[in-house]
């Protein structure tokens, strides 16, 4: 069953006699419970995509098409306040930048559940982040909880930047390039972590990456997207068999070894 759904999506921005078009109608499915790896190079428009489901797009830019989450127009303001942060979540490349340095790591996932889940009282939230950290395998829960993120490594702060994302119960995950800044050994754990906690938690992941290594280790379905536009999409096996278009194949041979 779809999930997610994007119908001819295009994002423009405004220049001197006009509009120039960034990413062209883009055409995606996300099934309830599966991945897709939406791989391309860098200004290809794969994060623009993404930005585009949440509404979070730059000022200025204008979106056309239809997205649609769990049969929702997400052009309805009123729904998508209500579904962005509860049940679409955001995993982004720089936790540092993402995070308050002000703030300790356990009060910013605490603050995910008091704007979503108000029901819960003080103790229950704080009971919440703790299992969080614990569940995200983060040594010593008890001390990232009160750390400020100039304590923690750009591994830890992914796993914070994780549980913030996932402890609102979201049925999509939507993860932006968020191991390129980790080295290797740290990028693997983080991506072992992530299939543990769907298999877990059945959450839909929409993984956004420049890297066909990674589409192959979540081996469900791929979209390799090139100048803006969706160029190839099938499942993991198939486009790494018989790549369809040239851009697919240049992706593979700059990623697998």
């Amino acid at each position: 069953m779809a999930l997610l759904q994007l119908r001819s999506v295009t994002i423009s921005f405004p220049r001197p006699g006009g509009w120039a078009a960034a990413v062209r109608e883009v055409d995606l499915t996300l099934d309830a419970g599966r991945t897709l790896s939406l791989i391309g190079a860098s200004g290809s428009g794969k994060t623009l995509t993404a930005l585009a489901i949440g509404r979070l797009l730059p000022d200025g830019a204008r979106l056309e098409g239809k997205i649609s989450f769990a049969g929702q127009d997400l052009a309805d303001g009123k729904a998508l306040r209500r579904l962005r942060g509860a049940q679409i979540a955001y995993v982004f490349q720089e936790p540092m930048a993402c995070l308050n340095p002000r703030l300790r790591a356990g009060d910013q996932i605490g603050e995910c559940l008091r704007l979503h889940r108000p029901e819960l009282s003080r103790g229950e939230i704080r009971d919440r982040v703790l299992h969080w950290l614990e569940r995200l395998h983060l040594p010593d829960p008890r001390r990232v909880l009160h750390s400020y993120p100039h304590m923690l490594s750009g591994g830890m702060l992914q796993r914070v930047m994780i549980a913030m994302a996932l402890c609102t119960g979201p049925r999509l995950l939507i993860a932006d390039e968020p191991t390129s800044a980790l080295d290797g050994r740290a990028q693997r754990l983080l991506l072992d972590l992530l299939m543990e906690l769907q298999g877990q938690l059945s959450f839909s992941l929409l993984f956004i990456s420049h890297n066909l290594r990674i589409a192959k280790l979540f081996n469900q379905s791929v979209a390799v997207m090139d100048g803006g536009r969706i160029v190839e999409v099938g499942p993991v096996a198939e486009v790494f068999a018989r790549p369809a278009r040239a851009q697919t194949a240049q992706l593979l041979a700059c990623s697998l070894p």
